[in-house]
């Protein structure tokens, strides 16, 4: 066996790095956001994304995407649909891409070196940050997204889960409960679930966003690892200053009462939570300061 390091007088390194990062595998992406964004202050670059866009749709997808044998009609509406997919995937990332490096030349992209008791000093709402972290969500919202997972189980046939009569009534309605708390019943079903952020770095304020299922571009359950977060500061919690990861009200602003009947309803989830292999306690009810609350615009690798 070669001995590497000795013929070549120390140790070789096995892995190449890239010299940059053109990829970007997005987790979550509110391209509505940035659009919105970048056209306040670039429409031009918007126009001429969609012009390019447009240029693809019109030319760029015409052939190639059929399969000989197959139905003629059927070929073309799938070649439709795909180029749409596309076209549509195509312009949210270059979109971001523009969005992203205007921030950075113009200077408008507030970032952290590491992370510490002092992080949040200089940071006020309304900026736009970057930093890396892991992601986790609420414990508490894993554990009702499983009981979801399992009372859809419960209706159908022939699962090991399956229900019937006055017992799939019960689970069915626990499982209206649940959504209205997640927010799944708002218009469009997407819901929302509370994610907690560890920046890299020493220990310190906490940093909790809503993730909404309308941008989710990966899994929840595939979630793991450091990831890069673009986000706007929407609150700097202080001391002992409360925010609920779980809305009674959607309606209006959090209240002591909410958090605390909150509270109360999460110790009846402790212990069956226990038996699902999750760890849930009351003060997953609330992300406590000091804090950082913010809104989710980009989390990708």
């Amino acid at each position: 066996m070669l001995d590497t390091e000795s013929e070549h007088g120390g140790s070789m390194a096995i892995y190449r790095q890239p010299s940059k990062k053109i990829h970007r595998g997005f987790f979550y992406l509110n391209d509505e956001t940035v659009i919105n964004s970048l056209s306040a202050v670039e429409s031009g670059k918007i126009d001429e994304v969609v012009a390019k866009v447009n240029s693809a749709r019109e030319g760029g997808f015409g052939g190639g995407l059929g399969f000989q044998g197959a139905n003629i009609e059927g070929s073309k509406k799938s070649t439709s649909a795909l180029a749409e997919e596309i076209v549509r995937t195509r312009t949210r990332f270059s979109v971001f891409e523009l969005w992203y490096q205007t921030l950075v030349d113009g200077k408008a992209l507030g970032s952290f070196e590491g992370w510490g008791p002092n992080a949040l000093n200089g940071v006020e709402p309304g900026h736009t940050v970057e930093f890396r972290a892991t992601l986790e969500v609420v414990p508490l919202q894993t554990l009702l997204r499983l009981y979801l997972w399992f009372s859809d189980k419960t209706k159908t046939q022939g699962h090991v889960f399956s229900q019937k009569g006055e017992e799939l009534k019960s689970t069915k309605d626990s499982e209206r409960n649940i959504k209205m708390l997640l927010g799944d019943n708002d218009e469009g079903g997407a819901g929302e679930s509370i994610f907690i952020a560890k920046p890299i770095g020493e220990s310190g304020p906490a940093v909790a966003m809503p993730i909404s299922g309308e941008w989710l571009i990966g899994k929840i359950g595939r979630l793991g690892g450091e990831y890069s977060i673009v986000a706007q500061v929407d609150q700097i919690l202080g001391p002992q200053e409360e925010l609920p990861t779980l809305r009674l009200t959607h309606d209006v602003s959090a209240t002591p009462l909410e958090i605390t009947t909150l509270r109360d309803s999460v110790s009846n989830f402790v212990e069956p939570a226990k038996a699902m292999g999750v760890d849930v306690s009351t003060s997953d009810a609330s992300i406590t300061g000091p804090a950082l609350w913010l809104n989710p615009i980009a989390i990708f690798r």
